[in-house]
């Protein structure tokens, strides 16, 4: 289904309820929020003089014309490029189960059907790496050897059938994990992803695994622009 965007925004806990409503009120009514925490080294957060706090991850649905449109107003009203308060990042999705799963995703928008996207001409990446629990400090190290600035990570616990449950090419599935978000310009990837592989992959504590998403828009990263971090 061309059209359709999954918005990702991570801002400090205090401000997860004014950044629903604000997508309540721009029509977009379905949202998954968990807690999670910025990887922000201290000597950089001591730079910027922000303090390490919690965060919250907003997963929303919307189709192209609101997000073209909340991206804009992410900066002019929520003022999320402000160091310290987050990122907002858009994800095509390449397509929905049916009109039942796209009208409880994203209920009264229209997604309309375009031609198909080209991933590699996204301008940005979301790489994800999921490690055992632990795990944060090996990957992130490993990923800004490679150039990375900082991440977001999410506490989660692994899932399997009987077959698969205790181990999978050395990696216990089962388990609790965490999930490490990483943003970067799509030039970098995979210098970042190769790193992490080799320096906190299977054969590691880690045993991290990575994987990359396609992302079509980001707002208030500074970081991919001037070298400034907002984690």
């Amino acid at each position: 289904m061309g059209g359709l965007y999954c918005m990702i925004t991570i801002v400090r806990r205090e401000l997860g309820e004014r950044f629903i409503s604000f997508y309540k009120k721009n029509g977009v009514r379905t949202h998954i929020a968990s807690l999670c925490n910025g990887t922000a080294q201290q000597k950089t957060l001591d730079y910027l003089g922000l303090e390490k706090t919690e965060k919250i991850m907003i997963i929303s649905f919307l189709s192209d014309d609101i997000r073209k449109k909340l991206s804009h107003d992410l900066v002019s009203k929520m003022h999320i490029d402000v160091p310290g308060n987050g990122i907002a990042m858009a994800v095509p999705m390449e397509s929905v189960g049916g009109r039942s799963a796209l009208e409880y995703l994203a209920p009264g928008q229209e997604a309309k059907k375009g031609a198909d996207r080209d991933m590699n001409a996204t301008p940005y990446t979301l790489i994800v790496a999921v490690a055992e629990s632990g795990g944060t400090d090996i990957v992130m190290d490993a990923a800004r050897s490679a150039g990375a600035r900082g991440g977001t990570v999410v506490h989660a616990k692994g899932t399997a059938n009987d077959k698969i449950k205790n181990s999978f090419f050395g990696v216990t599935v089962a388990s609790e994990k965490e999930m490490i978000y990483i943003v970067t310009k799509r030039a970098d990837r995979d210098t970042i992803m190769k790193a992490i592989m080799e320096k906190a992959g299977p054969d590691t504590d880690a045993k991290a695994v990575v994987f990359s998403l396609p992302v079509d828009s980001v707002v208030g990263l500074r970081s991919l622009t001037d070298a400034e971090v907002t984690e």
